[in-house]
């Protein structure tokens, strides 16, 4: 399975990160981040590019994944980091509404707009996260391209 995140620069700026999230080319929701931080680890979205999504059974959210691509810096877990580099880890896919709920990670909902009482963002996270859930059953061979 792949998701490619297509981001909406109309809809995205200081206070936020916005666009479409498609499964294999057909579109399923929508998605929320943090502005572009030059890639500072829980301030930032995360860079453009490819990557493999890993399995993750994250403490806050579930059964979610990680983004990996160790050329832009982005590891799917501290572990994978190598000694004597830096890079990001734990990017997850997960539910939240706002960009300043998540850590350099990206949420997903079913539209983006401006929710009281702060502003853009996704609505319906919890369920649109739960039918991604289901959607990529097992987590295995998942890749993912952002841009």
């Amino acid at each position: 399975m792949h998701i490619l995140i297509a981001r909406n620069a109309a809809l995205s700026g200081q206070n936020g990160t916005f666009g479409e999230l498609f499964i294999d080319g057909k579109s399923f929701c929508f998605t929320c981040e943090q502005p572009w931080n030059n890639n500072t680890a829980n301030k930032s979205c995360i860079p453009v590019g490819e990557y493999q999504l890993l399995p993750y059974d994250s403490p806050a959210h579930g059964h979610t994944v990680v983004f990996h691509n160790p050329q832009l810096n982005i590891y799917g877990t501290p572990a994978m980091i190598p000694a004597g580099k830096q890079g990001r880890s734990l990017c997850e896919i997960h539910n939240a509404n706002w960009p300043f709920q998540v850590q350099g990670c990206v949420a997903v909902g079913k539209e983006i707009t401006d929710i009281v009482p702060n502003g853009r963002g996704v609505t319906s996270s919890v369920v649109t996260f739960a039918a991604l859930i289901k959607k990529w059953g097992d987590r295995s061979n998942l890749t993912a391209t952002i841009k």
